[in-house]
């Protein structure tokens, strides 16, 4: 596929992968549902409209050779949200005609773009409406940007919303026991140190059990290993997020630690909001920030702040680079 730049080539194949996966998705439920010699009418009828939904990839259809049955004009419009809802409605109502449920669980929900999102969500909630047994559950990072109204409303009324944080110090401590003996003291000081987030928790526990596994744990022993600590989840947790940033991104996220407020994040690195769009975008879209909404921006990774100002204890601003003048000689 060619074509100039701003035609859609990027947009068109991100869109034709998405339903390339949702074809496999849907056909593995589909199949969940009832061994294919089984089905009965209802399930066939969805099989015709997984067909349609998947014949829009052309010579990529993955069911080709399967010589899948199409019934066209049911969910190959080509506009994702009416296909997506077409295709839910039918394994709906295959899996209600077979007396089972169908349960689609997604990882990482944050990567999918407000018009995919909204698609499922769209899908979903007439599937509701018709009390079919078919749900989503899902995970993500927190989202910079917001569903359209409608589907603000649908999603809530959909689903149950609920987002996990970091572990309180009694839980902490909790599952820092599971693994040996600690003062309650040392507990108390571990929490300190990881915020109880369960990630950076275990994380401590390792560097202490690697030392001596049968001792009982003391606060002087984990105020002994912060040094260890903060190296080891400095080279096993934080710094795979920044094995593909550029300067200019590495500037930027060490300006939110200073300031998160974006035009004061610009000021540090001698720009305007504007000339840090791409930037802040380009992080967004690599789930190492996300924009409240507030004017300021937060990092996705508890403790990054931390990581930051370890790696990079000085902020530089990259210098501006030298655009020659369109007739300069």
């Amino acid at each position: 596929m060619t074509g100039l730049r701003g035609t859609g080539k990027t947009a068109l194949l991100r869109d034709h992968g998405f339903r390339r996966q949702l074809s496999f998705e849907y056909r593995s439920a589909l199949l969940a549902v009832s061994p294919r010699g089984r089905w009965k009418p209802e399930a066939t009828s969805a099989s015709g409209v997984l067909g349609s939904f998947a014949s829009v990839l052309g010579t990529d259809n993955p069911l080709t050779a399967e010589r899948q049955e199409s019934t066209k004009g049911s969910a190959d419009t080509g506009h994702l949200s009416a296909d997506v809802t077409a295709i839910l409605l039918a394994i709906g109502d295959a899996a209600r005609a077979h007396c089972t449920g169908i349960v689609f669980v997604v990882d990482e929900l944050q990567r999918f773009s407000d018009g995919r999102f909204g698609a499922l969500v769209d899908g979903l909630h007439r599937t509701y409406l018709r009390e079919l047994p078919i749900t989503l559950v899902g995970a993500g990072l927190p989202r910079s940007d917001a569903l359209s109204v409608e589907s603000q409303v649908r999603a809530h009324r959909l689903f149950e919303f609920h987002t996990l944080d970091a572990l309180s110090d009694a839980d902490t401590g909790q599952l820092l026991r599971c693994k040996g003996k600690w003062h309650d003291d040392a507990a108390e000081t571990a929490f300190r140190i990881t915020g109880g987030y369960p990630v950076l928790a275990q994380a401590l526990g390792f560097v202490l059990w690697s030392d001596d596994p049968s001792a009982t744990v003391t606060s002087a022993a984990v105020e002994s290993v912060c040094e260890g600590y903060a190296k080891f989840v400095d080279s096993t947790f934080f710094r795979e997020h920044l094995s593909r940033a550029g300067a200019m991104e590495l500037a930027y996220l060490r300006a939110i630690v200073d300031s998160p407020i974006e035009a004061e994040t610009a000021r540090l690195l001698e720009r305007t909001t504007a000339q840090c769009a791409s930037t802040r975008a380009g992080l967004v879209e690599r789930g190492l920030i996300y924009l409240p909404g507030d004017g300021t921006t937060a990092f996705t990774t508890p403790h990054f702040e931390d990581f930051l100002r370890r790696a990079m204890p000085i902020l530089t601003a990259p210098a501006h680079k030298h655009r020659r003048r369109r007739y300069e000689p």
